[in-house]
């Protein structure tokens, strides 16, 4: 859940994630992805200033929030001048690995260059594949980090791809029995889990029944179409929000509960088992966010100035800064090592024009979509996009 207020110290004005209270008298915004806590404000009415999102978060904010009178998109990979009060900002907003949308934004003027993450899960390779990384490495002033799991009890996650693996195997296993063999699955948000349905449906053959008005959002990706149904006959698996559809409360029906989890699993190890039955109820270990490993390898990596926490649990808030400390650490010993190595080392080399590859989704305009009430982790190998500036 996070906790960041809102605005930037390094660029006042500037509000991102939050749009409550004193962010209402800044006048630009940003949303990393659409999830509620990080939305907490839009049902006020319109901002006072523009709204930089994705290309599928403004779909999903316009369907949402059509009060919103300013939402302007941000092509992932491209450098972007956004204007402030006073002055300018370049913005480049990064794949996050969180949910479709999910962004990150790098934030960057004459005085200061930030990072702003978001909710993210990047493995090391991920990172490493990112090319604005490797420019921005030891040139971050600070990096708001999602610190959802910076504790040593969430030290490590299987991957996706493994989890994933494991609960489209428990799904065909209980589904191959009889028809009246139903998998009802129990994600703990509405929106962030659809790498996990499309592999689902993409192995079963089988949509996943959701709800209609959870379809809308859906309607304008071509990269979803056929996954889900607003049909509950249509499936033995169903992704419908609490209390679930008649099918799943039917007395008739043999239903496997599987709730995809992650704070539940702590002090996870590769040795150990990441699915736990209990009767009809499974839990296998699947997280959206990223390990304590994952956020030491991403800190150590990017070499930042300073780190602050977009995510802190009161009841961890000792342990987490901790945590942070002696990564930072470990940053500054990597830095003297490498001086002591090659002193050259101090003095950056000009900076090169990037290329950067993402994956490039195209979208439907609303007028091309016929919607009925009836009817981050395996990147695809991407185009080559090449940053250039553009005024907002």
């Amino acid at each position: 859940m996070s906790t960041f207020p809102g605005p930037l110290v390094e660029f006042p004005g500037v509000s991102v994630d939050r749009f409550d209270g004193e962010n209402r008298e800044n006048s630009v915004f940003f949303l990393s992805h659409c999830h509620t806590d990080h939305m907490v404000g839009l049902h006020l009415g319109a901002l006072p200033g523009p709204l930089y999102v994705s290309e599928i978060s403004a779909v999903i904010l316009r369907q949402r929030y059509p009060q919103l009178e300013d939402v302007r998109t941000l092509e992932i990979g491209v450098e972007t001048e956004v204007q402030l009060k006073n002055g300018s900002v370049r913005v480049t907003a990064i794949p996050a690995g969180h949910c479709p949308g999910s962004v990150m934004f790098l934030f960057e003027a004459p005085t200061f260059r930030v990072l702003y993450t978001g909710d993210f899960r990047l493995r090391e390779k991920d990172v490493r594949n990112i090319r604005v990384f490797e420019r921005i490495r030891g040139k971050l002033d600070n990096v708001y980090v999602d610190s959802t799991f910076l504790c040593k009890s969430y030290e490590d996650f299987p991957s996706r791809s493994v989890s994933t693996k494991t609960i489209v195997d428990l799904i065909e296993e209980w589904t191959a029995k009889s028809e009246e063999h139903i998998v009802w699955l129990k994600t703990p948000a509405h929106y962030g889990s659809e790498f996990l349905f499309k592999e689902i449906h993409k192995r079963t053959r089988m949509p996943l029944h959701i709800e209609p008005w959870n379809m809308a959002d859906y309607a304008y990706i071509p990269d979803m179409d056929g996954v889900f149904t607003v049909d509950e006959k249509q499936s033995q698996i169903h992704a419908c929000w609490k209390p679930g559809c008649p099918v799943v409360r039917s007395n008739g029906k043999k239903v496997r509960k599987i709730l995809p989890t992650a704070m539940f699993w702590t002090n996870w190890k590769e040795s150990r088992d990441f699915v736990k039955m209990t009767n009809f109820n499974i839990r296998v270990c699947y997280s959206s966010h990223s390990s304590m490993r994952e956020l030491r390898d991403f800190i150590t990596f990017l070499r930042p100035a300073s780190v602050k926490l977009n995510v802190i649990q009161e009841s961890k808030k000792t342990e987490m800064y901790n945590a942070l400390r002696k990564i930072l650490a470990q940053v500054d010993a990597d830095k003297e090592k490498e001086v002591a190595e090659d002193p050259a080392a101090e003095t950056p080399a000009a900076e090169e024009p990037e290329i950067i590859s993402f994956k490039n989704i195209k979208f439907r305009d609303k007028q091309d979509v016929e919607f009925s009430m009836n009817s981050e982790e395996e990147p695809d190998e991407a185009p080559t996009f090449i940053p250039k500036r553009k005024k907002r």
